[in-house]
């Protein structure tokens, strides 16, 4: 196969590639967990004003599944953390842990005060909320790599002059099959953050009927013992 076709197959998947790389990244930042990854579109200002990432500013880490554990390098800058933070991910519960409760701290890290970010949980609404959001945004990748996938074999049709039927065909292949493979990523990455999002709706729902369920025994326990006391004082009459 020609180079010349080659350069244009690969031109094309890095524009590919691209779009399904920046969807990923769009669905780790519609947060069902602590994803590493959703701190990095944490965008902070230094005291100068001036534009800086998180990692310059604090030692960040997982707390456990569902939370992240923030340690601030200066005290002062705890505000300046909590606001890129919530512009970022305003979704995030916010809590700022004193030493005074070090009991709270994840890491060794007790001098200093901690800010905790939770992950809410995915009750019917969020589920809702993040499902359409997932849609859409796999819609907005689709309509790039379609317009991408209609541009390139236009492209590539005068580097098949010259061609024999058979070279050619084999480069409409090449390029079909591996639009088809790009298609299918930016699908699977839909349908993974789906059934992620469905299964933590399902543990919001188990958790609940969990909690029902010691409700409805510890009320039950109270209705036994209040019948046995009242059973005991008709006795002692």
């Amino acid at each position: 196969m020609r180079r010349t076709i080659e350069a244009v197959i690969h031109e094309m998947e890095g524009k590919l590639s691209g779009y399904c790389a920046l969807l990923n990244y769009r669905y780790m930042n519609l947060c069902v967990k602590a994803e590493p990854m959703a701190l990095l579109s944490i965008q902070l200002e230094d005291e100068n004003g001036e534009p800086c990432n998180l990692e310059s500013m604090a030692d960040a880490m997982l707390a456990n599944k569902y939370q992240f554990e923030i340690v601030p390098k200066k005290s002062k800058d705890i505000f300046r953390i909590c606001k890129g933070f919530k512009e970022a991910h305003p979704e995030f519960d916010q809590e700022i842990v004193t030493p005074d409760d070090k009991s709270r701290f994840h890491t060794d890290q007790d001098d200093e005060k901690h800010i905790i970010y939770t992950v809410p949980v995915v009750n019917q609404d969020r589920h809702d909320l993040l499902m359409d959001a997932v849609k859409t945004l796999h819609d907005q990748c689709k309509v790039q790599v379609d317009k991408v996938n209609a541009a390139y074999p236009v492209k590539m049709a005068p580097k098949l002059i010259g061609l024999t039927e058979e070279e050619a065909d084999e480069a409409k292949k090449k390029m079909e099959d591996s639009q088809n493979t790009y298609s299918k990523i930016c699908d699977d990455y839909m349908t993974r953050k789906q059934q992620e999002i469905e299964d933590a709706y399902q543990h919001y729902l188990e958790e609940q009927a969990a909690q029902r369920a010691k409700e409805e025994e510890i009320a039950a326990t109270r209705i036994n013992r209040s019948s046995n006391s009242m059973q005991m004082g008709h006795y002692e009459e």
